[in-house]
């Protein structure tokens, strides 16, 4: 059954006790529970600046804002991207014993899935805003960007997921293909590096065109916004906050777009979900 045939509050106790339910298999017997939320970014931005920052010398973005503290900020929000929709695609899959037992609307497997990932973004990233404001020395009415961005990147995931998670079930090499593709989506999307840097590179190249085509990347805007909020701010930011808001606009204009025959799409293939699982 896949028509939110049942009422919208119990759909959500649903889609809110899978997330509870998310929450506390990941943090079951461990003894530092949310913290890996931090730990894990935290590891691989170490990583990362070790690399590009002090063995290949990238140039720091900011003058006033450490390498570090730009990476750790940004991949937060990718590993929110990444984490959301890989789970969110093994979602209908991973809960095949409650769909063939209990006559239930499949959507809310996706969205139970990005809720969870949600939870742990929010987690790591006030401890990340702690330690931006300690760093850095402002606090901006900026951090509006914040949630407009994730909120934007999470629209997005959801219209993406209920295709991915549905092939998922018919198709299992769906969730290999999704690997590979965030290998790749993660090397074009400035996660490592500012965007002012690619505009001057484009314009460099002779093709300062190509600029509005690589930030129309859903996840790009996202990324800046969340840097933006937290970390740069008027003239000190990657970008204008005009140039972003009319980013994230189109990402979010073409994720509603998306949303209706992404669920129209998810709605008809979970007709049989119970037969493939």
């Amino acid at each position: 059954m896949s028509t939110f045939s049942r009422p919208w509050q119990q759909q959500l106790e649903l889609i809110l006790s899978l997330a509870k339910r998310d929450l506390k298999a990941r943090y079951k017997d461990s003894v530092l529970g949310f913290f890996w939320s931090l730990f894990r970014p935290a590891f691989l931005t170490v990583i990362l600046w070790l690399v590009f920052s002090k063995i290949l010398h990238l140039p720091p973005p900011s003058e006033s804002v450490p390498y570090w503290l730009h990476m750790l900020v940004s991949v937060l929000v990718w590993n929110f991207f990444a984490g959301s929709l890989i789970e969110a695609t093994h979602s209908v899959v991973a809960n095949a014993n409650l769909i063939k037992k209990v006559p239930l609307d499949a959507e809310v497997f996706p969205l139970a899935a990005i809720i969870s990932n949600g939870v742990h973004f929010v987690l790591a990233m006030s401890v990340a805003l702690f330690i931006a404001v300690y760093v850095t020395g402002h606090f901006s009415w900026q951090i509006i960007l914040l949630p407009l961005g994730v909120g934007v990147l999470s629209l997005f995931v959801l219209s993406i997921s209920l295709f991915t998670s549905a092939l998922q079930v018919y198709f299992r090499d769906v969730a290999n293909l999704l690997d590979l593709l965030m290998m790749a989506w993660f090397y074009v999307t400035p996660v490592l590096y500012p965007v002012w840097m690619v505009r001057e590179r484009l314009a460099a190249g002779g093709i300062s065109w190509a600029f509005p085509l690589y930030m129309i990347n859903p996840v790009a805007p996202a990324v800046v916004a969340g840097r933006h909020a937290l970390l740069y701010s008027g003239a000190a930011g990657e970008t204008s906050g005009a140039e972003l808001t009319f980013f994230l606009g189109l990402t979010a204009t073409a994720s509603v777009l998306l949303l209706l025959p992404a669920f129209l799409f998810f709605r008809r293939m979970s007709r049989h979900f119970a037969d493939e699982l």
